[in-house]
Formats: structure tokens, C-alpha cells, sequence
């Protein structure tokens, strides 16, 4: 299928054109970027037999959209394109090269606190017997540590995240990273810090990886922290480079996880950077156009010389395409949103309620299912809850990892929940110690004395597959499809969106592997790189922080909490009011009202957690004028 690139514009078409050398393309807001760089990739793999590619991204949805585009464009993925986040980018080097630094293919992931919690507590626990003196909170710590990793700290003396770098810091650093190596487990700070390490210490495999991709593209770039980027110039070299950047500085909104206006100018350094920019905005009326150009131009920190977005584009709405409300209290303001949706007869996939924080959505929520409108809040979700499932994903951590205790521990646990049958741990593993130390097997064993049912069933499945001979594939189809789970998701409508989840989750990794390709630890890897967070139902109406409404668009947009000191935040007025994190809220405002297709609601109440508010600077600033 021949690539057409009749639809472009002059600079959307100059970008997917673009051949070899650096290119950086500021693309604003709806300006078709996800369209540029997908039609860049295919038309390289079209017409260059020899090219291979290998596309950034930040979300596994972006990386997933990159997919499924390219997939459409030329009837199939192939192996010369790798579309992936940084981290999935990173677990598959570690997988193929990892045993340079330590890390052995069948690594798992630590995706939960707890896990890195107790990890830590087993590390300062080390560090206080050698004499060092250490803070208590270890949650605290542990937002010490993803600091450091994002930042690219090598355990030097000076960690350059921090003003004074306590005594303590390189010694915990170091200890840290020593037992995640002895445990062959890595939390996700660490998967691009020994993926960096890799490629800064072995500079075989860096030329091994060079040469594999002959060209490297990265969307969102202004969402790198120095962990990302340090690992992007490993892998790109800075005299020939092929490297094709998207971004947009307007869009910076990670400063808190090491994102920074500067790393753009750095990259313009680096790698003298051709510029190409696409200001035209396909997505948002004319309206909306002119209050976002109005509020981002407040910010000191834009690249020189950068355009205003543009469009052509009208609201096909007979009301106003900007509405305003103001209410007494937070409960009147979603009170009165959600009226608005009943009054307006909205569809609600074409509706999104927009706020800064989740408190304030938590509270629409609730409103919206009172009236008897189904809500979609967000959730961050990073493993299965309910116990069925639960104890089928352990037994395939624990076939992936037979003497692994804590997660036989688990597995224990999980099944205690389903069948109200208690396993003693230190039973199993004494069992395992006359079946070769299979710490599976063993429990199948224990399990089976009392297992009955429906349970009975589900335990003969796993030893068939992952006890007597290793079939994961065989026994997640069954479980997803025709199985237990088919059986048992009718009446408990919690299982039925887990399992909904996984079965999306799970087309997706066979889509992007192949199920012959696609080996257990693998799959598990990438599984953990997820999140397991249900998605909106066919009649949600999405509840979504400003970061959670990144890469999407709405018809209709209600942006809530438009008061001074809830958006921006006190946190960030108390800086000052030209300091980087009101500049930042500013963004987040100006990345809010860019979702807009046709109408945009802004609201505020008068007062708010018991504090009298006025509303937003970022309403007079986008010329809506000044406090009445």
C-alpha cells in the first residue's frame, strides 16, 4: 500500500518527507503530529528495504495508536519497527544484554510499593548496622530514590537533583541497586538506570543497537526526564545522527518527574537540530484557538521565535462555544455541571469534566451517579485486585520464577481469598524441597488436598500447563475465553472489568509479539509495564486530571476549579508569580482547553475547602476579562 501524503500540509508534508540528518518538529496542539510521525515511519519502511526504525513514546497508548496505524498503512508490523515506550524500550535491552551489568533475562518487575518499601526497609536496615543514619519515612525515601533515577545519578558524592547531597545518599544508592541485581527485580527508575548503564559501559552493544536502528524517532520529547534523554544519546550519536523529534514546549507538564524547558534547548545543541513547525490546529474552533494563544504567551519560557497556533476551523454549535459558571460551593458547581450535561443532552463519550486534582473530581463523580449517569474516573491501577485473578497471574509469576518467595507468598495469599483455604508458606516450601525446589508445584500439591469445584477445576489447568509441562499461552486463552473465567464473571461485575482488562491487554502484546514470539518472562515483563486500570465503559462520561487528558480530545470540555489557588495552585503561587511552577500550571491550563472540539465550560466556586477564593488569573489572562 503506497503511503499518500496528499492530505498534509506543506510543513506536515516537509516532516514525513524528511529523510536523513535531525529534525526537530514543535507541534502544537492538534496539529495532526501523531499522523506526521506514523506516516514518517511507514513511508521510511515502504521505500527503504534496509531501514529499520525505532519510535519513543511516553504511553503505551501512544505506542499502541503508532501500532495499529502503521499496521493500517502497510498491511502489517513487521520486525523493522520497534513503537514503544522508553521503558518497554529499556526491559528489552536488559533482556537481550542485561547480563552485562548483572541483570538476567528473566528479570521481574517490582510494580508495587510495598514491594519496594520492603526492599528498602532490607536496605536501610544494612545501612543503619554499618553506622549511617538515615531518614525514617521510608515513602519519602523512596520519592528520594525515584529522584535520583530520573535524574541520572551515578552515586557520585553530588547528586545533581539535590541542593547538599547527604552523606548517606551513594552508599543507599549503591546498596539499592546491588540487592534489585541479587534479586534479578527492578523497579522502573531502575529499568532506564541500568539500561543507560549498559550502554555507557559497553560500547559493543552500543554499537550493536546503533546499527540496528538506523533510524530513531521520539514523540513527546518535552516530557524527557535526564534519565530518558541521557539513555536517547547513547544510543543516537551526535555526528551522524538520524534522529526525527516531536514536541512542544507549550506542552511541558512533567516538571515534578524530571521534565524541564531546558532539556529542549540541550537538544538543540546537541544535535543542531533543523527546525520544522506545525502550528495549525485541526481540533479546536477559533475560539479556542485565541484563548490558548492569549494565556501561553504569559510564559517567559517558549522557544524564540515560535508561532501561534492557527485554524481554520468554526464550532458547529449554535450556543456560545465558551460558557462560563460560578457557584457558591464545590457541591453547587458539580451539582450544576452535571445538570448542564442533562440540559444540553450531551452524548457522554463526547463529554469530558477536566480539574487539576482528583479531589475535585472524586465530587463530579459522585453527582454524575446520583443522577443516574455513569462516571469513569480514572484510577491508577498497577495490579489485578480480585482473587480469581489474582491467583492465575501469580501462578504464571511463579512458573516464570519457581523459587521466587515472595511471590509464592502471594499466590498463597490470593488463593486463602478465593477458596477460604489457608496454605501455610513454610509448608510449601518444605514440599518444594522433595519436588526439585519447584515452589509451583508444591503448592499445586498443597492445594489440590482440599480443592473443590469450580476451584478443583481451575488447579487441574494450571498443573496441566504450567506444572507438568510449561503451555502459558494455553492456559491464559482458556481462562480468558471459554474457561473458569467465562463462567464465573456474571455475577460479580468487579471480576467481569478485570478480566475485560486483561483480554484487552492481552490482544494487544499478541498483536504486537506474535503469540510463537511471545515467551512467558516476556510477556509477564510487559504485562507489569501496563497499567491495569479499567477502561471507560460505551456510556461513561471520563473524569480526567489535566496530565490524565494528555493526547486525547473531547467534544465537549468542563474544565472545573478554575479558582486562584486551585488552579494554579497555591504550592506553585506561593514560588512567586512568574516562577517555573506557575508557568507550568499555566501549561497545564493551556494543554486543558486544547481538548476542546467544540464547546468549553469553565466553572469555579466561590470558596473552597473552607477558604473564599477568587477565580483564576488564567481567566482574565485568556481574555475572558478581569474579576467582577
Amino acid at each position: 500500500m503506497t503511503v499518500d501524503l496528499e492530505q498534509l500540509n506543506e510543513n506536515q508534508r516537509r516532516a514525513v518527507e524528511w529523510q536523513d540528518g535531525p529534525l526537530l518538529v514543535l507541534a502544537g496542539p492538534g496539529s495532526g503530529k501523531t499522523l506526521v510521525l506514523t506516516l514518517r515511519v511507514a513511508r521510511l519502511l515502504e521505500e527503504y528495504e534496509d531501514a529499520a526504525v525505532l519510535a519513543l513514546t511516553f504511553t503505551n497508548k501512544a505506542a499502541a495508536e503508532m501500532r495499529e496505524r502503521v499496521d493500517r498503512l502497510l498491511g502489517q508490523h513487521g520486525d523493522r519497527a520497534q513503537l514503544c515506550t522508553f521503558h518497554a524500550f529499556a526491559t528489552d535491552v536488559l533482556r537481550q544484554h542485561g547480563s552485562h551489568v548483572g541483570i538476567q533475562p528473566d528479570f521481574s518487575l517490582l510494580i508495587q510499593e510495598e514491594d519496594r518499601v520492603a526492599l528498602l526497609q532490607e536496605v536501610v536496615e544494612e545501612l543503619l548496622d554499618e553506622g549511617h543514619v538515615l531518614p525514617t519515612d521510608h515513602r519519602n525515601t523512596l520519592a528520594l530514590l525515584d529522584r535520583l533515577f530520573a535524574s541520572s545519578y551515578d552515586g557520585g558524592h553530588d547528586a545533581p537533583s539535590l541542593v547538599r547531597t547527604p552523606e548517606w545518599v551513594p552508599a543507599f544508592f549503591a546498596t539499592y541497586c546491588e540487592r534489585l541485581i541479587a534479586g534479578n527485580r527492578l523497579d522502573f527508575g531502575a529499568l532506564l538506570h541500568f539500561a543507560r548503564k549498559l550502554l555507557a559501559e559497553q560500547p559493543g552493544v552500543t554499537r550493536v543497537l546503533r546499527a540496528g536502528w538506523s533510524y530513531v524517532c521520539v514523540d513527546e520529547f518535552q516530557d524527557t526526564n535526564k534519565a530518558q534523554y541521557d539513555l536517547l544519546r547513547l544510543l543516537v550519536p551526535q555526528d551522524a545522527p538520524n534522529l526525527f523529534v516531536v514536541a512542544d514546549d507549550d506542552q511541558i507538564i512533567y516538571q515534578w518527574n524530571g521534565a524541564s524547558p531546558e532539556r529542549l534547548q540541550e537538544l538543540k545543541n546537541d544535535y543542531r537540530m533543523e527546525l520544522c513547525q506545525l502550528p495549525e490546529n485541526y481540533r479546536c474552533p477559533r475560539e479556542i484557538i485565541d484563548l490558548a494563544n492569549r494565556l501561553i504567551q504569559h510564559n517567559r519560557l517558549r522557544t524564540e521565535g515560535k508561532q501561534p497556533l492557527t485554524t481554520r476551523r468554526s464550532a458547529g454549535m449554535d450556543e456560545g462555544v465558551i460558557r462560563l459558571g460560578v457557584y457558591n460551593t464545590p457541591d453547587d458547581e458539580a451539582e450544576a455541571v452535571v445538570a448542564d450535561i442533562q440540559r444540553r443532552a450531551l452524548n457522554p463519550t463526547e463529554v469530558a469534566v477536566l480539574a487539576r486534582t482528583t479531589r475535585l473530581l472524586k465530587r463530579v463523580a459522585g453527582a454524575l451517579r446520583e443522577a443516574g449517569l455513569e462516571a469513569h474516573l480514572t484510577q491508577r491501577k498497577t495490579e489485578f485486585e480480585t482473587p480469581l485473578v489474582r491467583v492465575v497471574f501469580h501462578a504464571l509469576r511463579l512458573a516464570n520464577s519457581p523459587h521466587d518467595r515472595d511471590v509464592l507468598r502471594r499466590l498463597c495469599v490470593a488463593w486463602d481469598a478465593l477458596t477460604d483455604q489457608y496454605l501455610e508458606m513454610s509448608d510449601v516450601i518444605a514440599g518444594a524441597a522433595l519436588v526439585g525446589g519447584d515452589f509451583l508445584r508444591a503448592w499445586a500439591d498443597a492445594a489440590q488436598t482440599g480443592a473443590t469445584g469450580d476451584d478443583a477445576v481451575l488447579l487441574k489447568h494450571l498443573r496441566s500447563s504450567l506444572v507438568d509441562r510449561l503451555e502459558f499461552p494455553g492456559v491464559v486463552d482458556w481462562f480468558l475465553g471459554e474457561g473458569f473465567a467465562a463462567r464465573s464473571e456474571d455475577d460479580d461485575q468487579a471480576l467481569a472489568t478485570e478480566i475485560e482488562t486483561w483480554r484487552e491487554l492481552h490482544g494487544e502484546l499478541v498483536r504486537e509479539h506474535g503469540e510463537e514470539a511471545l515467551t512467558l518472562n516476556v510477556y509477564l515483563q510487559h504485562m507489569d509495564l501496563v497499567p491495569k486500570a479499567p477502561r471507560p465503559g460505551p456510556r461513561a462520561i471520563r473524569c480526567l486530571t489535566v496530565h490524565g487528558a494528555k493526547g486525547l480530545e473531547f467534544q465537549h470540555v468542563y474544565l472545573i476549579g478554575m479558582a486562584q489557588e486551585v488552579f494554579p495552585s497555591f504550592q506553585a503561587l506561593r514560588k512567586g508569580p512568574n516562577s517555573r511552577e506557575v508557568e507550568e500550571e499555566r501549561r497545564n491550563c493551556f494543554v486543558a482547553i486544547t481538548r476542546v472540539q467544540e464547546t468549553l465550560t469553565l466553572t469555579w466556586a466561590r470558596q473552597y475547602y473552607g477558604y473564599a477564593k477568587r477565580r483564576s488569573q488564567f481567566i482574565a489572562e485568556m481574555g475572558l476579562g478581569e474579576e467582577p
